[in-house]
């Protein structure tokens, strides 16, 4: 949507991002909507398109406490950082040009946590496309350098999947999707992964060669950067400014929350619960339905919503019940977590689903407000004071839009909270810094068990 004469009014009151996990996402390709492409020649290739190659310290794996030391300055010295086009007949070599330049200089930069000109690889670098992807790769770059930890990369590996090519006279379209494995710089063993960031490319020719015409890039901090430069039609780099301005404020009230949660400042809520939670078998779920090079769902129990707003609180949802979290079709539309098929279904049966179970802010509610059977949970405690189970959620701006799993505690080797390990949904993520999120807000609930009445 885009909203016209709006400049008056702040970006950060016009942001519209799709709330929480219920909503129908808004597919951010501009060719679906201004006209349909005609004459598509759909490929799909068994082997990657291109491959960005790194070296890491060993296997996808964490310990139970991750002792951490402090930081080198000189830690990406030697860092290998390499782009491949591996073997892709099926397309055309000169396509794959363009694109493997964007992967290079994107990665690189987010690699270092130092901007690079990406615009200037568009036909247009002067286009409101260009400047949204390059002001969304600045926006990360620092909103990654405002965080403590050192969120620079050692090593990544990034492969991309072709799986379209629609070809329209002069200009081609590229849908591929993008997994990636990176070490970041202040846990260097750990193998951070992120896998189903579908991305869009139009390309035309040019000389003997193509160039990038626009890139769409369906991953939450382009998304949000997007919407707001559409909502308002402001200067992207005016949104980018407007946003950082936010989340300095934010991430500077979070860090002095971890120091009051190491100096032993907070006080942590208690809560009783019948019955004891399993977080252990909720985290051997979490870690099974996630992959680091492809998107997997548990389509033979439950619906899937990664085109609804989100799969992220589904899967959460999910992990909690594995751990003994039994569903709940008792009380009103604010006290029931359940899921028994796609409808949703307020009635006190075993019917339907809930909003709680694959909404955000409908499942911190259903925590906050549950007192009878079911769910026994601490909301708004110290965001740091959280254990491998339990739930973050992630906002900007008020609005809350993505919930994940700790699968971690990250130590330094005074035994001091340094950050959370998470897995996700929508995008997946394995084993991914808390920190290096594109959202600024965040928020814990604690999974304390389960009551029978």
């Amino acid at each position: 949507m885009v909203c016209s004469q709006k400049k008056h009014i702040p970006v950060i009151q016009l942001l519209q991002i799709v709330k929480g996990c219920e909503a129908v996402r808004r597919k951010y390709k501009r060719r679906k909507q201004k006209r349909t492409i005609t004459g598509l020649v759909i490929i799909t290739l068994v082997a990657m398109g291109v491959l960005c190659v790194g070296v890491f310290a060993g296997p996808l794996s964490i310990a139970d406490s991750l002792n951490i030391e402090s930081d080198s300055n000189d830690v990406l010295e030697g860092a290998s950082r390499v782009v491949k086009i591996r073997d892709g007949a099926a397309i055309n070599d000169t396509m794959l040009v363009p694109i493997k330049a964007y992967f290079e200089t994107y990665f690189d930069a987010m690699a270092d946590l130092k901007t690079a000109d990406i615009a200037s690889l568009f036909s247009d670098p002067a286009s409101e496309n260009a400047g949204i992807n390059q002001s969304a790769m600045d926006y990360l770059i620092n909103l990654r350098l405002d965080q403590s930890n050192d969120l620079r990369m050692t090593n990544y590996e990034c492969g991309l999947t072709i799986s379209k090519i629609s070809n329209n006279g002069g200009e081609v379209e590229v849908v591929l999707t993008e997994d990636h494995t990176v070490n970041f710089a202040f846990i260097p063993d750990v193998d951070s992964s992120s896998s189903g960031i579908e991305h869009t490319f139009y390309l035309k020719k040019a000389g003997n060669g193509y160039v990038i015409t626009e890139h769409y890039k369906d991953e939450d901090s382009f998304a949000m950067i997007q919407e707001a430069v559409e909502s308002t039609n402001d200067d992207p780099d005016e949104v980018v400014d407007a946003l950082l301005s936010s989340a300095k404020d934010v991430v500077a009230e979070l860090a002095a929350e971890k120091e009051d949660y190491n100096a032993g400042d907070a006080v942590s809520e208690e809560a009783d619960a019948d019955n004891e939670y399993d977080a252990e078998a909720a985290l051997k779920y979490a870690m099974t339905w996630v992959d680091p090079e492809k998107v997997i769902r548990n389509v033979n129990k439950y619906g899937v919503y990664d085109t609804y707003g989100g799969n992220c609180n589904n899967y959460i949802s999910q992990c909690l019940f594995a751990g003994g979290i039994p569903m709940d079709d008792d009380g009103d539309v604010d006290t029931q977590w359940k899921w028994y098929g796609e409808d949703v279904d307020l009635d006190e049966t075993k019917s339907g689903r809930s909003p709680a179970w694959t909404g955000v802010e409908e499942f911190y509610t259903y925590a906050d407000e549950n007192t009878g059977y079911g769910l026994a949970a601490i909301v708004d405690d110290n965001v740091f004071s959280g254990s491998a189970g339990d739930i973050l959620q992630y906002g900007e701006d008020g609005e809350w839009l993505h919930s994940v799993i700790i699968t971690d505690v990250i130590e330094d080797k005074n035994g001091n909270m340094v950050d959370y390990l998470i897995n996700s949904n929508t995008t997946d993520r394995i084993n991914y810094p808390a920190s290096a999120y594109g959202y600024s807000d965040l928020r814990v609930i604690k999974i304390m068990g389960w009551n029978e009445s």
